[in-house]
């Protein structure tokens, strides 16, 4: 059998030596997910924006981080697009952003606001 997607639903019966057959049984395939996601891809921020966009892995969440602080945290869209709304941010100042909460991923992306 080859590798199976998540979610994908399998009939499966068993026969014997003999030719007989079990019933059917129809279970749902659980693959875990072990791939660390990609680092985000951060659209630039300047001291206008109100928002951080980009994309990263679909159907992450993604974590916006000011001094220590979360400020904010949305889930991406199939394609992987994502907007977090954000207060205006002076020049200089660092964000950070990232897929696990832990911050234990390597896919924590710095982004430094513009003028």
């Amino acid at each position: 059998m080859t590798k199976q997607k998540a979610g994908k639903v399998l009939s499966v019966a068993a026969t014997d030596k003999s030719g007989n057959t079990s019933s059917v049984k129809t279970v749902t395939v659980t693959v875990a997910d072990k791939k660390a996601p990609i680092k985000p891809v951060v659209n630039t921020l300047t001291t206008k924006t109100t928002k951080v966009t980009g994309k990263v892995e679909a159907g992450s969440t993604v974590y916006v981080k000011l001094s220590g602080k979360f400020i904010g945290a949305t889930k991406a869209s199939r394609k992987g697009n994502f907007t977090v709304k954000i207060s205006k941010q002076k020049a200089g100042k660092n964000l950070y952003n990232f897929e696990d909460k832990a911050e234990k991923c390597e896919c924590l992306k710095k982004v430094i606001v513009k003028k």
